[in-house]
């Protein structure tokens, strides 16, 4: 587990933005493009700046609202949680929060 001065940013995902990531699930990895990184304003009194990842893979690859071992990211694999936002035609997006 991260603790404060540990927690992952931003800069952690820039690189990967645009690439292909390895998500581990059962029966076997599934593969998500990390699309975008939204940066949002940080408040005063926390650890760090606040931002979302957006995943896109095609509508054949459906995952559940739940955390995945993801193999993208400064120091990875992390564990992130996801949740499916409303399916595009022939694709599916998820969004990552880090608050």
């Amino acid at each position: 587990m991260l603790g404060a001065v540990d927690m992952l940013t931003p800069e952690d995902f820039e690189p990967w933005v645009g690439r292909a990531v390895r998500v581990a699930t059962i029966p076997q990895p599934v593969e998500l493009t990390l699309v975008r990184l939204k940066r949002r304003s940080k408040y005063p009194g926390i650890p760090r700046e606040p931002f979302s990842l957006y995943f896109e893979s095609p509508d054949s690859v459906y995952l559940i609202d739940a955390t995945y071992e993801f193999d993208c990211g400064r120091g990875g694999p992390h564990f992130i949680t996801i949740s499916q936002l409303i399916p595009q035609p022939g694709r599916r997006i998820y969004q990552a929060v880090f608050n």
